[in-house]
């Protein structure tokens, strides 16, 4: 406990001094021991924000916190962005749930859930107040406008965390690897602490 304390203390001050690795989430690679990550290459998933933006990845795959092996969120990714940064459908799909009544610093968890139509979800979260821009039963292609970031529920800061999960999006849900393919090499998903820029695909 200590020392998740003292790593959450750590991200906090970086993230006022703007560092470009955050202190105890240095570069690596592996991801989740064990796992089998799909060929990045191959991905049916791209960057959750428009062609252009860059953003760094301060939590990745089974690297300390709530994304700890073992825990629901092993297999998330949280992106730093700003309250009301644009986010864009990972994969296309139908919306099937959106909670936007939380206000930034609050609760609920604002998000939006699309399934995939074979047995997977992706859940977007952290929206901003009425950061949902779209609505259940809208069918979204890949790269349509999804949201808006914000930092409800237990974000701690504006960011994004975005997971993938299987048979049921409801908490506790199973979170699963992915990588995506339109951004350099991530063959163990990305890293946290490293930037990536969405690419055109």
């Amino acid at each position: 406990m200590l020392r998740l304390a003292r790593q959450l203390s750590l991200f906090g001050l970086c993230l006022l001094l703007g560092c470009s690795i955050v202190p105890g989430y240095e570069e690596v690679a592996d991801g989740c021991p064990g796992a089998r990550y799909p060929n990045w290459k191959l991905s049916p998933y791209v960057l959750p924000y428009p062609v252009g933006k860059t953003y760094r990845v301060d939590l990745s795959t089974c690297s300390g916190s709530y994304h700890s092996a073992d825990l629901p969120d092993a297999y998330a990714i949280d992106f730093a962005m700003p309250i009301g940064t644009l986010i864009t459908a990972a994969r296309a799909g139908t919306v099937v749930f959106i909670e936007e009544r939380g206000f930034d610093g609050n609760h609920p968890n604002n998000l939006v859930v699309v399934d995939h139509g074979d047995g997977t979800f992706a859940e977007y979260m952290h929206l901003t107040h009425e950061g949902a821009l779209v609505q259940v039963g809208d069918e979204v292609e890949q790269g349509d406008d999804i949201g808006l970031s914000g930092s409800t529920g237990l974000a701690g800061y504006p960011h994004l965390h975005f997971v993938v999960v299987e048979k049921s999006w409801s908490w506790p849900y199973e979170s699963i690897p992915v990588t995506f393919k339109n951004t350099t090499s991530n063959s163990r998903s990305l890293v946290s602490g490293k930037k990536y820029k969405a690419k055109s695909y």
